[in-house]
């Protein structure tokens, strides 16, 4: 049976990785301990200045933090090691960190046996490469037994309002109408929820799959083990805060609402199964969602009141082709678009040993059916006559700044009548005895912008 090392090591499965954040830091003292211990042995000069230990320091901490929250999830790292990283100037990220002690920092883990590294590449001919990953040995995650999520932070303030540009990166803008309502309105959300106590039970091990579609490079099949710490369940605490992340560098696209926290991990990060355990106050919750809302918003935009689920007319089994299909063709920019971002989905799930049982339905639909894509557009077209103009149109985008000012509705009118809700996106998740209400909210908002009626319902 392959352990953690093994499936890097002899396998390269490098799907399975998560990029470095270099904000993140962990708050534990088995791990605290361990990093202590390491420092007399870092290859530090005598004449190095305070602020060359202080980044040693806070380097481990990244790195090792990074390191341990993949190894709860049966990821790697990826971890550039070029300059315009450590410039800043990626979308990894737009902090410039010193050169010299972080390369110092890996290769004297790495050196130690405490991670293993496999180095990356880059073709200048192609213009494309590989970016170096890293996964603990068993020496480090030895120490990572009493991990929790609740123990990983992040080291830098999160603004309520964020705007990337076109690759995604951060950019800083200029104060106006819009970002200031934003701002406002998620301060007094994210103060809300300082007064609650938010908790949920983090078991992986029941909310991903192995995935029987996956194959290694490898010429023999190994099933690989769920790793780390999956096969535990534990009771966490949530620390709940939001931000409106905008795209393409304007406020007129994105605009919907993360779970961008401080302390341990995200909600919306979440497993479905691990968000039906949620409680807020000690009171199971339950997550209503709106029906089919981005079609629903386009109907309403043509002027017609959507009646019926939109795929109620077509196979239940094929239920789960058909949507991931709606989802591309209302966010890709042309059909052409929609069906390479299809065979990129399939291709990117196909590489991965684990996932979840969302993904697991569509990959056994594909199997099973072995789908005509442009035949179901098709259909879909045809099916959706009134809406098929904004196929392959791009609109997605620009729906998500409609519906995420419709979520930051929903929560301040239920924030200021006392009632806890943390949005998904199109969801929202209440307490049980709150459901009731919370819907009513949901289909008064969405009445007062869309000026049609919506379907609400639990999932």
């Amino acid at each position: 049976m392959m352990n953690y090392e093994d499936l890097f090591e002899f396998c390269h499965d490098f799907g399975s990785s998560r990029p470095i954040d270099v904000d993140l830091s962990i708050d534990n003292s088995e791990v605290s301990n361990f990093i202590e211990t390491l420092l007399p042995n870092f290859p530090l000069s005598p004449n190095a200045k305070r602020k060359t230990l202080d980044q040693v320091v806070e380097y481990l901490f990244m790195v090792v933090a990074n390191i341990a929250k993949a190894y709860m999830q049966g990821e790697c790292v990826a971890i550039p090691r070029s300059s315009k990283f450590l410039n800043g100037e990626t979308v990894f990220s737009d902090r410039k960190l010193s050169k010299g002690t972080f390369i110092t920092v890996l290769d004297f883990l790495i050196n130690n046996r405490l991670i293993a590294e496999h180095r990356g590449h880059f073709d200048r001919e192609c213009n494309s490469g590989q970016i170096s990953r890293y996964w603990a040995k068993r020496v480090l995650y030895e120490h990572f037994k009493t991990l929790k999520f609740s123990d990983f932070c992040t080291v830098k303030p999160i603004p309520s309002v964020i705007l990337h540009d076109s690759t995604g990166k951060t950019i800083s803008f200029v104060e106006n109408r819009i970002s200031q309502f934003f701002s406002d309105e998620i301060f007094c959300i994210n103060s809300f929820y300082k007064s609650n106590k938010f908790n949920y039970i983090s078991d992986i091990s029941k909310s991903i799959l192995h995935n029987t579609y996956y194959k290694y490079s490898n010429p023999t099949y190994i099933h690989p083990p769920i790793l780390g710490r999956n096969d535990n369940s534990c009771k966490e605490i949530l620390y709940p805060r939001i931000s409106a992340v905008f795209s393409r560098g304007s406020f007129d696209c994105g605009g919907r609402l993360y779970s961008i926290v401080k302390r341990g991990i995200g909600w919306q990060n979440l497993s479905q199964e691990e968000r039906a355990t949620i409680t807020i106050n000690g009171e199971f919750t339950v997550e209503l969602d709106f029906k089919a809302l981005h079609v629903s918003m386009l109907y309403a935009i043509m002027g017609i009141q959507l009646q019926e689920d939109p795929y109620t007319d077509f196979s239940a089994e094929m239920r789960p082709l058909y949507k991931t299909l709606m989802l591309r063709l209302l966010n890709a920019k042309s059909i052409a678009g929609t069906l390479q971002s299809i065979e990129r989905t399939l291709w990117l799930l196909c590489r991965k040993p684990f996932i979840l049982n969302k993904e697991m339905k569509f990959l056994n639909a594909v199997e099973q059916f072995k789908p005509n894509w442009r035949k179901l557009i098709v259909e879909l077209m045809d099916h959706h006559k009134p809406i098929q103009r904004y196929f392959g149109s791009d609109c997605g985008i620009f729906l998500q700044r409609l519906d995420g000012e419709m979520m930051l509705h929903i929560l301040s009118v239920l924030a200021q009548e006392g009632i806890p809700a943390l949005p998904v996106h199109d969801s929202v998740i209440v307490p049980r005895h709150t459901q009731n209400r919370a819907a009513e909210v949901m289909q008064s908002v969405y009445c007062r912008y869309m000026g049609f009626d919506c379907i609400v319902e639990a999932k």
